[in-house]
């Protein structure tokens, strides 16, 4: 567990002072989503959450596949733990003039509004999350992986109807 956090630790170093290695190629984030769905579909099922996605044949985007996991695979993680027993969890993608954009969404507990800018600060747990398994640098490196890749993401989200997190890259360089 230390050394999971030292690593993320680098890693959110690097991005954030743009030394960050990216190994960036026109990659299908469609695949990717499917991908990483594919590892948390037991998980919600066991929870009893579902996941649904809505894809289109492709969306693409200038991006390192590795890290384009790493930040899909956070967000989905987070709205699978913090969305109930019966809840849902919904995946957009769609392209828009230069940007390749993916929506997750889900039906949880939600961020309460004093805390958007707190989430994306290292070592950051709400009250609410800290009953959760987690180390609070997920979401700072999903912010500082994808402003690595000169995209950006943002968030909406209500107290008790869920949360929706948006990220933006680049379709190309």
């Amino acid at each position: 567990r230390v050394l999971s956090m030292l690593n993320t630790l680098m890693d959110i170093a690097e991005a954030e002072a743009g030394t960050m290695r990216l190994r960036r190629e026109p990659t299908d984030l469609c695949r990717i989503v499917r991908e990483v769905m594919e590892l948390y579909e037991y998980v919600a099922e066991e929870k009893g959450v579902t996941i649904e996605a809505r894809l289109p044949s492709g969306c693409l985007a200038w991006v390192d596949a590795a890290r384009a996991r790493q930040v899909f695979g956070n967000l989905i993680d987070n709205a699978v733990k913090y969305t109930p027993r019966g809840g849902r969890v919904t995946i957009t993608a769609s392209e828009r003039d230069d940007d390749a954009i993916v929506t997750f969404a889900d039906t949880g507990v939600g961020i309460a509004p004093e805390e958007h800018a707190k989430i994306w600060e290292r070592l950051y747990r709400s009250d609410k999350s800290r009953s959760q398994r987690g180390l609070g640098l997920g979401l700072c490196l999903v912010r500082a992986v994808v402003e690595a890749h000169r995209g950006r993401v943002s968030l909406v989200s209500e107290p008790g109807k869920g949360t929706s997190f948006t990220v933006c890259l680049p379709k190309m360089e």
